[in-house]
């Protein structure tokens, strides 16, 4: 691609072609939903990912499309099965599935590689949690509730009294859960890594020795930290440093509304500078999956086969999804 760009305006033509491919892999999907079947959701899937991914992982996303336009159903699937799937079913609880549906044209070696390199970690969440009270001034970045127990620790009698407190929690943005395994487990957690690093170029940096670093957590009221888990809360980075577009969608539980910023924006500030603040790509990743989950409906979907189990076994001895078939591998 380097090779196509002028030396006079290598960044205009770089532009040019991103947009150029970007668009042939949105005509690639729009002649694949012309004949797809009503049961099937793999174009609007593979436009949620090419909307809602950072440039440069639209990128990636448009490059697999157009490379592989004759595989795009198992395209959407791989995209489900290595991103939203596990990240969905974790937070609501429920114990992940071990089938990925393989990337069209994608790499083992790489998948090997990072097997090799990745390492379980183990929760520190009592330490953690004290780094981050101490760099968040001990209260939920979002609503700036005090930390109850911590203000049970250091506000006199009076200071409690005009202060609003709450159970606060060390919330991860990438998911302990990805750094959490066995030997068996070993090369599934692999896969997924692989998928991140691949559809998040800007994240390659970040690996499972990084899992409890202060830049992965924000130190967040219990409840919204189940609301961020279950990808119902976002924050999206403006081009403001620390300032984030708080996002919230359907299923966010409206009570927590009136102790969020009524302009809908929220902005960190260290006061431990020991402890550095949340990292913005992290973040940028977290409300990236967020948007697709719910722009291309999968939110809903997951849900309800979490919720029947009946009719997911109906949905894959029918042949109709195979995500169906990938959820029922636990």
């Amino acid at each position: 691609m380097a090779d196509l760009i002028s030396p006079a305006g290598g960044i205009s033509s770089l532009s040019s072609l991103g947009t150029l491919t970007a668009t042939l892999a949105h005509s690639l999907v729009e002649d694949y939903a012309k004949n797809e079947p009503p049961s099937e959701s793999t174009s609007r899937i593979l436009n949620a990912f090419l909307d809602h991914l950072p440039p440069d992982g639209s990128a990636v996303i448009a490059n697999d499309i157009i490379n592989k336009k004759d595989d795009l159903r198992q395209l959407a699937d791989h995209c489900v099965s290595s991103i939203l799937i596990p990240k969905t079913v974790r937070a609501g609880g429920g114990k992940t599935p071990k089938a990925i549906s393989p990337r069209p044209g994608g790499d083992l070696d790489d998948v090997d590689d990072i097997a090799a390199e990745i390492t379980a970690q183990r929760r520190d969440q009592t330490k953690l949690t004290a780094d981050c009270l101490a760099r968040d001034g001990n209260r939920c970045l979002l609503t700036r509730a005090y930390d109850v127990n911590r203000a049970d620790e250091v506000l006199s009698d009076a200071e409690r009294q005009n202060t609003a407190t709450a159970a606060t929690e060390a919330a991860h943005i990438m998911p302990f859960s990805l750094t959490a395994f066995d030997e068996r487990d070993r090369h599934y957690k692999a896969t997924i890594w692989e998928a991140i690093y691949h559809m998040f170029p800007s994240i390659r940096d970040f690996s499972t020795d990084n899992i409890n670093d202060p830049r992965n957590v924000l130190t967040l009221w219990a409840g919204l930290h189940s609301e961020f888990g279950k990808l119902e809360l976002c924050l999206e980075p403006t081009t403001t440093p620390n300032r984030y577009c708080i996002k919230k969608y359907r299923k966010f539980s409206s009570v927590y509304n009136s102790f969020l910023p009524s302009d809908g924006f929220i902005t960190f500030t260290a006061h431990d500078g020991r402890y550095p603040l949340p990292d913005p790509k992290l973040l940028s990743v977290h409300a990236s999956v967020g948007a697709v989950l719910h722009a291309s409906g999968m939110a809903e979907y997951i849900e309800r086969i979490l919720r029947d189990r009946d009719q997911l076994c109906c949905l894959a001895r029918n042949g109709s999804t195979e995500i169906g078939v990938l959820m029922m591998a636990y």
